[in-house]
């Protein structure tokens, strides 16, 4: 497994386990308009270090002599993902703009935020699923 793969391993888990407890918690206050600025923000700094010590640990104990080469196949697998990422914020970003026009408050700012973490999902599940495929 190459590192770019492991990295799109390491962003992809910590984007559900993070950002998916962030949503949960949304839900179980009953309303998505609910959230604090700090939740947010914890939920960023959280996903920051997560991703960092988890890179830290892969290079440390599990990067290999020329495993971090880019390839053609890596960057064409990038270039996929990230065009599924943009139709998935560009999708959420539209949303977001269609409930301003009705509601307002934290309900926009929690439809863009998990917008993008939502895009970011995506593309690294798509690369982890493209990597798996051997695209």
């Amino acid at each position: 497994m190459s590192f770019k793969e492991k990295s799109a391993w390491i962003v992809l888990v910590a984007m559900l386990w993070i950002f998916g407890g962030y949503a949960w918690s949304l839900y179980q206050a009953g309303s998505f308009g609910a959230g604090t600025t700090e939740m947010m923000f914890g939920a960023i700094i959280g996903f920051v270090l997560l991703v960092i010590v988890a890179h830290i640990v892969v290079g440390i104990f599990a990067l290999k002599p020329g495993d971090d080469a880019e390839d053609e196949r890596d960057r064409l697998i990038e270039l996929k993902a990230d065009s599924l990422s943009g139709y998935v914020l560009g999708a959420a970003a539209l949303t977001g703009l269609a409930f301003a026009l009705f509601e307002g408050d934290y309900l926009i700012a929690n439809i863009l935020f998990l917008g993008l973490a939502g895009s970011e999902i995506a593309k690294n599940a798509w690369q982890v699923m493209l990597y798996r495929k051997g695209a």
